[in-house]
């Protein structure tokens, strides 16, 4: 057995015993001058510790489990020759049941050999040893004596009937504390000692100690990080009702903006170039407007081609998947990174690791097999809730043009009809839709096709900036930036007051410079007609400016309609705006499309 030392009151006498002892040393005997310096007729030094018995892992009173004569007997085998004492019940300072043992010797040196097997422990083994055998003894001679007075007739009530085995004894343990030595009444040494069995309790309690504290620490930093949260929703809250006021009091009401006429000679602009957000636009006519990235296949280098072919083979030995335009899902990542190999190499790699983590490749294969939009599993709620337009025309430089008027949102029903689960799918499947679609239509034009986003910010409220929706999106913002290299060539959002602008500095930080050059931010004032700059009249619904009263094809071959299995006609895309343009093709008056429908 292995005892530790804590710090303890001791004199100043056994300062080097203990140093030599920490040193891994035998205690130090007195010198002959130290014990030279007591008189012949000096009254005889003492020692007193306490001594703590277990059996089967919890304390016991020895003085009720076993009889004095054995205790007593016990200890005079253990002590060393040339001592004596005597022990009696006490308890500990833990207030566990403990005997007291007093041994004294007119010898310094018996009384500190005694003292290091104490600190050893073979005090206590030879004391438990003995102990042992001295209660068998007993045992043995009561159970012969019971034995006799049965077999000669006589009554053995009131006789002490032992236990038929000794395991208890077996289990018995015991550890000293709390030594004292002393002369008289001066204490010459205090040494507190560890129970053989206290490591492994302290461990314990240390243990839990370090749990209860990092739980204390973790309730704190959940409680300052709700406190933060409801900052933060506050200044939402705050923002939004701002953004209502100027709502209000800057944008035409929602009925009347298909009265407001297109503007006379729009400008047109190119992607890269966003609207000023507080100025009116000023960009020069562009007779052949292209995006700043424009990229034409016949155009391409023999070295363009050869890297394509390099990071395709790299993709595949990544893991990657590629179909039919594989060509072009690879050029992506290479003009992304403006035909930086290593840099393309990265992100390649990346994406090929994301895409079978997440199982967007098998979307993609549905989509290549024929899957409709339409049939994307749970588009048709989707469609009940907000009212958006994927890929629904062309923009001057052969983008699709995607729509989404994000005031039309009914809050409520997108959580009641769709967990955050779903909604992730039905992202990354929209995003596999168009990519697949852009890819194609590139292999069949020639030039590079990507997504036009144009965002419809009027008529927010709270809830459209509240905690939980932040919870549902934030995972899918940066989905696309990150693994869809190239597919966003322009954004913009429309009807925008100026809490919406301090909102935008917010995100800007946390997207790629490429993306922020792609979006732009405009007001109400700037709003009408702007988006004329980027597509013809015939290709803008007409309450933008445009000529456009019905969604056009294949687009309208894609979105689920009234007539359709699941498709509510009276739900279908909500809203004043866009809402009220979609259900003229998609649900007139409530009623099923006619096939001729265009």
């Amino acid at each position: 057995m292995t005892f530790q030392q804590p710090p303890a009151v001791r004199s100043q006498s056994s300062h080097g015993t203990e140093q030599r002892k920490s040193k891994g040393l035998t205690p130090r005997l007195f010198s002959r001058s130290k014990s030279s310096s007591r008189s012949a007729g000096a009254a005889p030094m003492r020692i007193e510790f306490r001594v703590v018995f277990r059996n089967g892992g919890v304390a016991c009173d020895p003085f009720a489990t076993y009889s004095d004569s054995a205790l007593h007997a016990a200890l005079m085998s253990a002590l060393p020759e040339g001592m004596t004492g005597n022990l009696m019940p006490s308890t500990d300072s833990k207030g566990q049941p403990a005997v007291l043992v007093r041994a004294q010797a007119s010898d310094i040196n018996t009384m500190y050999e005694l003292r290091s097997q104490v600190v050893s422990g073979d005090f206590m083994s030879a004391l438990t040893r003995h102990l042992r055998s001295h209660v068998k003894s007993e045992r043995r001679s009561q159970r012969l004596e019971i034995s006799k007075r049965a077999d000669a007739g006589q009554s053995t009530t009131g006789m002490p009937e032992p236990p038929a085995k000794d395991a208890d004894l077996d289990s018995m343990e015991a550890g000293a504390n709390e030594m004292t030595i002393m002369e008289e009444e001066t204490v010459w040494e205090k040494i507190r000692l560890l129970l053989p069995w206290q490591n492994d309790e302290d461990k314990a309690d240390a243990e839990m100690k370090s749990t209860k504290r990092e739980l204390q620490q973790a309730r704190q930093a959940l409680k300052e990080r709700r406190q933060q949260v409801a900052e933060l929703e506050a200044r939402c809250n705050e923002l939004t009702e701002r953004l209502a006021t100027m709502s209000k009091e800057d944008c035409p009401a929602s009925d009347a903006i298909e009265s407001i006429p297109p503007p006379a000679a729009p400008a047109e602009e190119k992607y890269a170039e966003p609207e000023p957000v507080a100025e009116a636009p000023a960009a020069a006519v562009n007779n052949n407007p292209t995006a700043a990235n424009y990229v034409a296949l016949e155009e391409l280098t023999p070295e363009q081609w050869q890297k394509i072919k390099d990071l395709k083979a790299a993709y595949l030995a990544a893991g990657g998947e590629l179909d039919e335009y594989g060509d072009i899902f690879i050029l992506r990542f290479l003009v992304d990174k403006d035909w930086k190999y290593e840099k393309a190499l990265k992100k390649a790699k990346s994406t090929a690791a994301w895409r079978a983590k997440s199982g967007v490749n098998g979307f993609r294969k549905q989509i290549a097999s024929g899957l409709v939009y339409n049939e994307i599993p749970n588009i048709k709620e989707l469609f009940t809730t907000v009212a958006v337009s994927n890929a629904h025309s062309r923009t001057k430089a052969g983008d699709l043009m995607t729509f989404i008027d994000y005031g039309s949102l009914d809050v409520n029903k997108f959580f009641k009809l769709l967990d955050n689960s779903q909604y992730f799918d039905i992202n990354n499947f929209i995003l596999e839709y168009v990519s697949y679609h852009s890819d194609k239509l590139t292999q069949e034009t020639g030039a590079l096709v990507r997504q036009f986003m144009v965002i419809d910010a009027g008529g927010i409220g709270l809830a459209h900036v509240s905690l939980r929706m932040f919870i549902r999106f934030k995972p899918i913002m940066p989905l696309a930036d990150l693994y869809y290299p190239e597919l966003l060539g322009g954004a913009r959002v429309l009807n925008a007051a100026w809490a919406l602008h301090q909102g935008w500095k917010l995100v800007k930080p946390l997207l790629s410079k490429q993306i922020q050059d792609m979006v732009g931010i405009l007001d109400c004032k700037h709003t009408p007609g702007a988006l004329l700059k980027v597509a013809d009249p015939e290709a803008v619904p007409d309450f933008y400016g445009g000529t456009c009263t019905t969604i056009p094809r294949p687009a309208v071959d894609w979105y689920p309609k009234a007539g359709m299995e699941g498709v509510d006609a009276a739900a279908i895309c909500p809203g004043k705006k866009l809402g009220a343009y979609m259900r003229r093709t998609l649900a007139p008056d409530g009623a099923p499309l006619s096939s001729g429908t265009k």
